[in-house]
């Protein structure tokens, strides 16, 4: 088996992981009136995949580092069956809260460690690898935001719920025959390089692009039932279509424009351009949402922002890794990233979410939003991309 075979089994489970997490943002009215909760904490719900990243990130790369992949991957697979089917199974928000938590913590497990994966697979090919693998999580957000609404209407909330836990069991399976032939060589050596200060500028990207990411996904059914006064059954169709559409751009990004740009060697115009891209694809998704009714105009923004917001999300996270020296450092870089990305999904949507669902306050939420992407923007020059001839072993 070669090593890219081998990310394949990897790749289904974070494609899971995608599936299971989104497919709830369409249904968050139906969620609401089933566990008797107000929309907002609905989207608490949603936002757990990035507490658990923000409060375990860190712990799951450094098992990944300093023991090995196979170990948060086995952990992973697990613990995501278990909360996939307690959600499915609960009837009160606190239980079904409770499992979310289960569940999501399954995301920081599979992803906090990918820097490990990518530099012990091909080092020279790391945008590829990292882009690829957020590009496929991407990927099942998107199935789950379309299919979310799709599968109610067909089979109802609950067995809805079911398909993503038989999902992850598909993938457990998979993974348990292929995990061991993984690498000895994903266990790191030491931890050197793993914070430099000018990570930071980096870590204002992965903040930005994902909290919004979430956020223009989460917002939706419940923005367009209040902003343009859209029936529920249609808020909820087309809140599934927007979403899915901002997630599968994000994954086709991601998959296409690092290794494009990693290919040309031009990762630094790459970095400029696609940052670029993403400020003017998040004024248009604005406009559109925010100032028409027309779903085609709304449908672009999200796709437009999903693409070139989240390639350049995938790139700055593989920038990360070339402040490091050894695979155990790239994966606590990007587990460190991705910490501070989904604390702004834990916190962003449930604070600046709600100013979209009222006239009086969405003009605050789109003067926060534009300052965010415009500081996001500017620091793309900035990005490291070759690794330091210092930081060599």
């Amino acid at each position: 088996m070669s090593q890219w075979t081998k990310l394949i089994p990897y790749w289904f489970l974070l494609f899971t992981i995608g599936f299971g997490w989104f497919i709830l943002a369409p249904l968050d009215p139906l969620l609401a009136a089933y566990l008797k909760a107000s929309p907002t904490a609905i989207i608490v719900i949603i936002d757990a995949y990035g507490y658990a990243m923000a409060v375990i990130g860190l712990i799951a790369g450094y098992l990944a580092s300093r023991i090995t992949v196979k170990v948060t991957l086995h952990a992973s697979m697990t613990l995501s069956a278990i909360g996939l089917l307690g959600r499915a199974l609960s009837s009160s928000y606190t239980d079904f809260l409770l499992f979310a938590l289960i569940g999501a913590s399954a995301y920081p497990l599979a992803l906090a460690p990918v820097g490990s994966i990518s530099s012990s697979i091909n080092r020279d090919r790391s945008h590829t690898i990292i882009g690829i693998s957020v590009g496929i999580l991407f990927i099942g957000l998107a199935a789950g935001d379309f299919g979310g609404s799709a599968l109610s209407s067909l089979i109802g909330l609950q067995p809805t719920l079911l398909v993503p836990f038989f999902l992850s069991l598909i993938a457990a399976v998979v993974l348990l025959f292929t995990l061991g032939s993984y690498p000895r060589y994903y266990r790191g050596r030491n931890m050197k390089g793993t914070f430099n200060p000018g990570m930071l500028r980096n870590w204002w990207v992965g903040f930005t692009i994902a909290s919004l990411s979430v956020m223009f996904g989460a917002i939706a059914a419940t923005a367009l039932q209040n902003l343009h006064g859209f029936p529920i059954g249609m808020s909820i169709s087309y809140s599934g279509l927007l979403g899915g559409l901002a997630f599968l751009g994000s994954g086709l990004g991601a998959i296409i424009i690092p290794p494009l740009f990693e290919v040309s060697n031009r990762l630094r115009k790459g970095l400029v351009v696609s940052a670029a891209l993403s400020f003017v694809s998040v004024a248009f998704l604005l406009a559109s949402f925010v100032f028409s009714e027309v779903i085609a105009l709304m449908a672009i923004g999200f796709f437009a922002f999903g693409f070139f917001g989240n390639a350049y999300w995938s790139m700055a996270l593989t920038s990360v890794t070339k402040y490091a020296d050894d695979p155990a450092a790239s994966g606590f870089a990007t587990s460190m990233y991705s910490v501070i990305a989904n604390a702004g999904v834990s916190v962003v949507p449930v604070f600046l979410g709600p100013l979209f669902y009222g006239r009086s306050s969405v003009i605050y939420g789109l003067a926060i939003v534009m300052v965010m992407v415009i500081l996001a923007a500017l620091v793309s020059p900035f990005l490291r991309v070759k690794e330091d001839a210092t930081n060599r072993p």
